[in-house]
């Protein structure tokens, strides 16, 4: 890869990035996902440059001899407070890789921006990739600084915050804002839990994050929005308050319905009250094969009993397992169970130890399960053709909770953590000799296409 031309003009003009990659929000910064087909392809571990990216101004540039020199510093309500190197973190602390999916809360959001336009920008169903994240654990790390918990004796019926009592982890990255850094917090409680696998990661796929993924140090959080996973981590502080980082505050909220965009930007109560906040993933898949505008080509000789290959991803948050997906031709009134794939029980099977650079890679000892899965269900192509058909064919995911997606949106001002079911709209043309598959939304500003004659497209031949 090469410095794109597009970022010629920008501060980022010096930074190798991939060309398929779909710009959400102009030429900066740099906000983008890949085509849904490539990512989709690309499968199980996404490429680095494949990865979506969400920034909020400039990428920091740091040389080889910076991230050498490199400081992670932590302190606050902690009895030791330390000044970590990357090389420190790699002696003092086991080494661990996982297999971890991160997500946009805006992931889908275009769905939401075209029944009535929120805050937040168009957003496709690739705000989601997968890759090998190699660090260390938090939970190793807190433990050697010895987070400080006063006698809760000390404080009888006490009904707020402790003062000086350790709760909260705050995380703040290098990136300078118009409002301050970013930074965002965890519970205490959450970050000494070794067992949701949380890390400070140098490391993506074997080889050293890229500068738009954090390079050369970031916070991973797996089950949760890759807004709780701060990029160029500079900065841990542990408090008895949760962060007061603007965009701590100011992003990643899931507002009641009945907030208007408009309430939203004037009315910070709805910000500040805790319950809005964002942090577990939702249940949610979608449809990746057939492609937007494939074209299926049918001929006098092609059987109705051929199949068709219907296909896609699907995750979940919070540690939990997606258990059921199922696709429905008729709107809801039957369903059809689809086989499901987890690319990363392999780490399960065959664990890796003692390896010179992801250390070990051993999901064996746990059932958490923090990587998307692939399903995938075979239809005959009779049952595409029917007259009974809703005219579109849609996927619902579940996980070991009994979460399952909803048939409706639920429309917020931010238009995030959409799930509702993903739905591929069937059109068929050409005499009836060709069907046309459209996907509910193309990301960025682009108009969603509607109603093409000539079914122009990727040709999707039946099995």
């Amino acid at each position: 890869m090469q410095p794109l031309a597009s970022d010629a003009q920008t501060p980022d003009h010096w930074i190798p990035r991939d060309g398929r990659m779909i710009r959400l929000t102009g030429k900066h910064p740099c906000n983008v996902e890949a085509p849904l087909s490539a990512l989709f392809n690309a499968g199980f571990l996404t490429p680095q440059n494949l990865f979506y990216v969400r920034s909020h101004g400039d990428t920091p540039r740091f040389s080889a001899k910076q991230a050498h020199e490199w400081k992670l510093r932590v302190h606050g309500l902690v009895e030791n407070e330390v000044e970590f190197s990357i090389q420190e973190l790699k002696a003092k602390f086991p080494v661990v890789t996982l297999p971890v999916t991160l997500v946009c809360a805006g992931n889908r959001r275009k769905e939401q921006n075209m029944i009535v336009k929120g805050l937040g920008f168009n957003w496709g169903a690739a705000g989601v990739s997968t890759g090998l994240f190699t660090g260390v654990y938090l939970a190793d790390v807190l433990e050697y600084c010895k987070p400080k918990n006063p006698l809760l004796s000390a404080y009888p019926n006490y009904d707020k915050p402790i003062p000086g009592r350790a709760r909260h982890v705050v995380f703040e990255g290098a990136d300078e804002l118009p409002k301050g850094k970013y930074g965002t917090s965890q519970r205490l409680s959450w970050a000494l839990d070794r067992s949701k696998g949380m890390i400070i990661s140098w490391g993506l796929n074997g080889e050293d994050l890229s500068p738009d993924h954090g390079y050369p140090l970031r916070l991973v959080v797996p089950g949760q929005i890759g807004g709780r996973m701060v990029k160029w981590l500079q900065r841990i502080e542990v408090s008895d308050c949760e962060s007061q980082h603007y965009l701590h505050y100011f992003d990643n909220k899931l507002l009641p319905t009945m907030v208007t965009a408009d309430q939203a930007r004037n009315e910070d109560k709805w910000w500040h009250d805790p319950k809005y906040i964002i942090n577990e993933l939702n249940v949610n898949a979608a449809i990746c094969s057939p492609a937007h505008e494939a074209i299926l080509e049918l001929n006098s000789d092609t059987p109705t009993s051929e199949k068709v290959a219907i296909e896609g991803y699907a995750y979940t948050g919070g540690g939990r397992r997606i258990t059921r997906v199922e696709i429905t031709l008729d709107d809801g009134e039957t369903w059809k169970l689809c086989d499901i794939r987890y690319p990363e029980d392999l780490y399960r099977t065959y664990p890796i130890h003692n390896h010179p650079y992801f250390g070990s890679i051993d999901l064996s000892t746990t059932d958490m399960s923090f990587a998307w899965c692939f399903w995938k269900v075979d239809i005959d192509v009779s049952s595409l053709l029917g007259d009974c058909d809703a005219g579109f064919v849609a996927v619902r995911a579940m996980d070991e909770a009994l979460s399952i997606m909803p048939r409706d949106m639920y429309w917020n001002a931010t238009s995030m953590m959409n799930s509702w079911w993903f739905r591929v709209a069937i059109y068929r043309g050409n005499s009836g000799q060709a069907l046309r598959f459209e996907h509910p939304t193309v990301p960025g500003n682009t108009e969603r296409i509607r109603d093409i004659p000539d079914l122009e497209g990727t040709v999707l031949h039946p099995d």
